[in-house]
């Protein structure tokens, strides 16, 4: 029988006979499966956890688990996996963005992988191309036990050559060639001249020719599942007529058809400062970031990509002021009053890594009570910026706004130890080889040793990779999002526990004024 962990402060309890004294051996999170295995009596549960079982009470169990969210620890990058609230055949898991590493590879594989062979899916979204948002996928991807229905992306096809991103229209101000079809895509990387050696031709090649990605499509305002009341658009399967309880609305990439070919779709150049006509590739890729809006019943997230000042002030001038440059501060505060109607949102992953290159204007129209902020170690960027966590604190909504940062919570660097890291290698190498061996003629005795030797590696393996995802992502720094729509965990898991609470908790529930703070654990 599975169950879900209730809220609160919710522990397992070692196993005890009738009359003995309850021990609390292991503290979890509301929403955490539970394989109720048996009754211990009238009041608690039986549990299996791994290997071992453990008892609960029962009035700490639920048959409704909550939406997730988590926002992985990668380093220098953004990483969320996006699990719907509902199970079975109706549930959807998302990978927005996956770092540059192999760590959102060993969240997957420790976590879903375990669930079904091969895991499908729904969607990979990258939200631009920039490679500490999409490298991560190259090993997903190369996987023949993960397939996706989608990949999406923003449109911008990075390719060899000097035009990057490929040509701009006659006036110079707007990237003409975005890729928009699965069609599109295949053709502009169908030859390793086209290719080159780039790292997101490589990557889109390989979800092209594995045979394990449904199809490979853009995500803009105009391209997207389309709503004929008001035209606005969201992701495919997540409108309103879909479910009106859970809905993911694209607010970014606009597409700015040209006036002369209507159906040829435009993405404008950014440049250094808001209205400058200098093109910047980096800018650029950046401003056109894919932005989702996440509503789940009372509750709403914004995922604000790599967004910058340039990008915000053309985004709040399409939603705020049809277009125009506000003229004076009665303009602007109308301005964001607009806009804050598309954008606001209790929770907003933080534009680009904490970086300084935002507006004042845009967080007002978010205007979240916690902001999550995904950094790394040993960058040239300063990642968060000091002056920004200060911002966020004065533009967040409440006198105390959460700020919760993958980099701070961490509070050591990455680490692989290299021993463990030149045994995978090695074991990667010698399955490789047996392998290849298996599939030859062999006598029997030869092959069945050979095979127990192959599953003895493939243990050993995924052992190792447990205990690298475990120091790099499953402890330092990954923030654990869940919520119904009317109350909200944020938490994050301590390096040491204090007695048996690992867990760092915030709760909040949604009131009249909107989500206040619940319980500080």
């Amino acid at each position: 029988m599975i169950k879900y962990a209730a809220s609160g402060d919710v522990y397992l309890y070692r196993m005890f006979n009738p009359g003995e004294r309850k021990v609390k051996e292991k503290q979890i999170l509301w929403g955490d499966y539970l394989n109720i295995v048996g009754e211990v009596d009238a009041e608690w549960y039986k549990v299996k956890w791994g290997n071992e079982h453990f008892a609960i009470p029962k009035a700490d169990v639920r048959d409704e688990r909550p939406m997730e969210v988590i926002f992985l620890d990668v380093g220098q990058g953004d990483s969320c996996i996006l699990t719907t609230a509902r199970g079975g055949a109706d549930e959807r898991v998302l990978i927005i963005d996956a770092g540059a590493n192999s760590n959102t590879n060993g969240y997957v594989k420790y976590r879903f992988q375990k669930i079904a062979d091969p895991f499908k899916f729904h969607a990979a979204v990258i939200t631009h191309p920039d490679e500490d948002h999409y490298g991560g996928f190259q090993r997903i991807f190369d996987s023949p036990k993960i397939t996706f229905d989608k990949v999406y992306h923003n449109g911008i096809a990075e390719r060899p050559g000097e035009e990057r991103l490929g040509p701009s229209d006659a006036s110079g101000r707007y990237l003409s060639d975005i890729i928009v079809t699965h069609d599109q895509m295949a053709n502009l990387y169908r030859t390793e001249e086209q290719r080159g050696r780039m790292s997101f031709p490589k990557l889109m090649h390989t979800a092209l020719s594995s045979g394990r990605v449904g199809s490979i499509e853009m995500l803009s305002t105009t391209h997207g599942d389309i709503t004929r009341s008001d035209g606005r658009a969201w992701l495919q399967g997540f409108s309103p007529d879909d479910d009106p309880e859970f809905t993911i609305e694209i607010l970014g990439p606009v597409v700015e058809p040209d006036p002369d070919h209507a159906s040829a779709p435009r993405l404008r150049w950014f440049g250094p400062t808001p209205d400058s006509k200098t093109k910047d590739i980096g800018k650029t890729k950046n401003g056109h970031s894919i932005l989702l809006r996440l509503r789940y019943r009372d509750f709403t997230l914004l995922f604000g990509g790599d967004l910058n000042r340039s990008a915000e002030t053309f985004l709040l001038r399409h939603y705020g002021n049809q277009g125009a440059k506000p003229k004076n501060e009665a303009e602007v505060t109308q301005m964001v009053r607009e806009a804050r109607k598309r954008f606001s949102s209790d929770v907003m992953k933080s534009c680009h890594h904490g970086s300084s290159d935002v507006t004042d204007e845009f967080l007002e129209a978010v205007f979240p009570f916690a902001f999550i902020i995904s950094s790394g170690d040993e960058e040239s960027h300063v990642h968060p910026r000091p002056d920004l966590l200060g911002r966020l604190g004065k533009k967040g909504r409440s006198d105390a706004p959460l700020l919760l940062c993958t980099e701070l919570l961490r509070s050591t660097r990455e680490f692989e130890p290299p021993a463990l890291r030149r045994r995978l290698t090695a074991i990667n190498d010698y399955l490789d080889e047996a392998l290849d061996r298996v599939s030859t003629e062999l006598p029997p005795d030869e092959r069945k040793a050979l095979k127990a030797e192959i599953a003895s590696k493939r243990k050993e393996r995924d052992k190792i990779t447990y205990e690298l995802f475990k120091r790099n992502v499953g402890v330092y720094g990954a923030i654990t999002l869940r919520t119904d729509g009317k109350e909200i965990l944020l938490a994050f898991m301590r390096e040491k526990p204090l007695g048996k609470k690992r867990w760092q908790t915030y709760r909040y529930l949604m009131e009249a004024t909107g989500f206040e703070l619940l319980a500080e654990d």
